[in-house]
């Protein structure tokens, strides 16, 4: 989902679940969440893209899954920018970049599960520009 915040653009996606939630559902969701968190606490000025991508591809691949996507872009005038956050990118990220960090997990005729957040990269770490909750939400019908 694009949208403008305060006049910039920003990225977030959340997964909502419909009725029940399998554990294989839970367990994905909280495998996503958790490497999600994880480089939001990796992000600072000066660290490494493909360092970070790395990281959760070998979560993925310990838990029989697969990062089948770029792990996140750059955003700026447009969605997708300059850098790709991808393990073929191996720059360091810079002050002031605003990126996504947008781990999924994705299984054939069955589901998928993404969650994304548009980051700002700064000396000490990443400031979130989405503020959405990231609890796993069940809708019942």
């Amino acid at each position: 989902m694009g949208c403008k915040v305060n006049g910039y653009c920003s990225d977030m996606t959340r997964t909502i679940f419909v009725g029940e939630i399998t554990e294989e559902q839970q367990q994905i969701y909280n495998l996503v969440l958790n490497n999600q968190q994880k480089v939001l606490n990796e992000i600072c000025e000066g660290a490494n893209i493909k360092s970070i991508v790395r990281g959760v591809e070998s979560e993925f691949n310990i838990n029989n899954q697969t990062l089948i996507h770029s792990l996140g872009h750059g955003v700026g005038l447009n969605i997708h920018e300059a850098p790709a956050i991808s393990i073929k990118n191996d720059s360091n990220l810079k002050e002031n970049m605003v990126i996504t960090d947008e781990p999924g997990i994705y299984i054939p005729g069955k589901f998928g599960i993404r969650i994304e957040d548009t980051l700002l990269v700064t000396k000490k770490g990443a400031i979130s520009l989405t503020e959405s909750s990231k609890e796993c939400i069940i809708l019942r019908v």
